[in-house]
């Protein structure tokens, strides 16, 4: 895995505000999250006009990244630094899950973002982290996504047959909740601070499963399908 970049994308942003204006997912209303750290965007919630929309979106986000310019930096730097420190034993642990299956090839980069949506991007392997966050929520939300990445890739190429019983719901589910208990045991415990390892509401329910299959799996194969099975199975 190449090193991870961390840098800002203001058009990102843009495209990510106008998406999660709107979204809610496992019990989280993203929108009411956006207005309660940026009131001054809720006109643009409620604007049909889509061009209106993005030029409202466009000009908060200049102005704003222009006036936290020095803080959003700063942010940026403090996390690089700890994660940098963090980052071989993060890959190493990892790998070890995985049965020293490799991380996908990308661009590995962590954009600062004003919002705490947190999105992350497959395809190119890249994700955004809400530059507000504590230092340690932070460096969580950076091993959460890059997990996802390793998991998504593994599950592809690895376990086609199995997760074709899945829906792309089911599927998200499980890699969510996957990373949950994961990034909450003892063999992250010098990467991840798990008083910040938080599930989606919606999926709280399922964490006592998942933590048995966890301890009665050897690696991240025999995790991953006692978790098919109770993501599957759920009523």
């Amino acid at each position: 895995m190449k090193k991870l970049r961390f840098c800002t994308n203001k058009q990102l942003d843009e495209i990510m505000i106008e998406q999660f204006l709107h979204e809610q997912g496992a019990g989280v209303d993203f929108g009411k999250r956006i207005i309660k750290l940026h009131p001054k965007l809720k006109s643009a919630k409620s604007l049909e006009n889509t061009e209106q929309k993005k030029k409202i979106i466009h000009l908060y986000v200049y102005n704003y990244y222009r006036s936290h310019k020095e803080a959003i930096s700063q942010s940026i730097k403090n996390l690089q630094k700890a994660w940098h420190k963090k980052e071989k034993e993060f890959v190493a642990v990892t790998g070890q899950f995985f049965m020293d299956y490799q991380f996908p090839k990308g661009k590995y980069i962590a954009y600062a973002s004003i919002v705490n949506c947190n999105p992350r991007f497959l395809d190119s392997k890249t994700f955004q982290f809400f530059y507000k966050k504590k230092l340690a929520d932070a460096t969580q939300t950076v091993a959460h996504e890059l997990l996802h990445f390793i998991f998504f890739n593994f599950v592809e190429k690895k376990l086609k047959s199995e997760i074709k019983i899945l829906t792309e719901e089911q599927l998200w589910d499980l890699s969510e909740i996957f990373n949950v208990v994961v990034l909450g045991s003892a063999q992250y415990q010098n990467i991840v601070d798990k008083k910040y390892v938080f599930p989606y509401p919606h999926h709280k329910p399922l964490l006592s499963q998942f933590r048995k299959a966890y301890k009665d799996s050897c690696n991240a194969e025999e995790f991953i399908k006692r978790g098919v099975t109770i993501i599957k199975t759920k009523k």
